[in-house]
């Protein structure tokens, strides 16, 4: 059996080399995202699942960054259309072209500048009348659990489990480390005031916070897992 410290090296050998393809194929170039922009009008995308992770949906063009995977080349797998992409660049979709954007527990590994860069450009893509759907962790359920001493809450199991930091036992030390996430993966925190006001600021109308599985994005079974109802904000905004 080969050793965890064999298999990091190797992944990080794989990583470097699809990174150097990339490169290569200039796959980073205003070219491959105009080639792109081509590739994905042609297969009449309707709905963006952002931040997609391991949850790949058909029908949906499925978008994830992960700066060591091969970059800006759309793949099938397993009859779902997957792109590896930096979603602060601006994005391979003509305007006004699609109907829907999913991004759950994504906004929050942006900040604040690059959170409303990431809605400007979809509220770009979307087409009129069309509704991005937004979840990340609540900064008021944490609050209000924190300043009322509820430590029923954060000795719950799974938010033990979702903090990044194992050291961290107080209320006041779960929510930091909720903030931080790991040393910085996570890099705001948002309330429904504060999602909504960055909302409107990249020209989003009828912002309205939802509960989960509530709403006009289509598919939210296979996108909000129910455990992680109890710490998450919900939100629906049209353009």
């Amino acid at each position: 059996m080969p050793s965890n410290k064999w298999k990091k090296r190797v992944m990080k050998t794989k990583g470097f080399l699809c990174r150097a393809c990339s490169y290569l194929l200039l796959r980073y170039t205003r070219w491959n995202a105009g080639r792109l922009r081509k590739d994905i009008a042609g297969r009449r995308v309707d709905k963006i699942h952002a931040g997609c992770g391991l949850v790949l949906l058909k029908g949906w063009l499925n978008i994830l960054y992960e700066p060591k995977q091969e970059y800006g080349k759309l793949k099938d797998i397993n009859g779902a259309l997957v792109l590896n992409y930096n979603l602060l660049k601006p994005w391979p979709m003509e305007d006004n072209s699609v109907s829907f954007i999913a991004a759950s527990h994504l906004i929050e590994h942006l900040d604040l500048n690059h959170g409303i860069r990431f809605l400007k450009e979809g509220h770009r893509v979307l087409k009129p009348g069309g509704t991005i759907r937004l979840s990340c962790p609540d900064l008021e359920i944490y609050a209000r659990n924190y300043v009322t001493g509820n430590m029923e809450f954060f000795e719950n199991k799974l938010i033990k489990e979702w903090c990044a930091f194992p050291q961290a036992k107080t209320p006041g030390e779960i929510l930091a480390a909720k903030a931080y996430d790991s040393g910085g993966a996570h890099k705001w925190f948002y309330d429904f005031d504060s999602l909504k006001h960055v909302l409107k600021t990249a020209g989003f109308q009828d912002v309205k916070r939802c509960r989960r599985l509530e709403g006009e994005v289509p598919e939210l079974d296979a996108l909000e897992l129910p455990e992680r109802e109890l710490e998450t904000l919900y939100v629906e905004a049209m353009k």
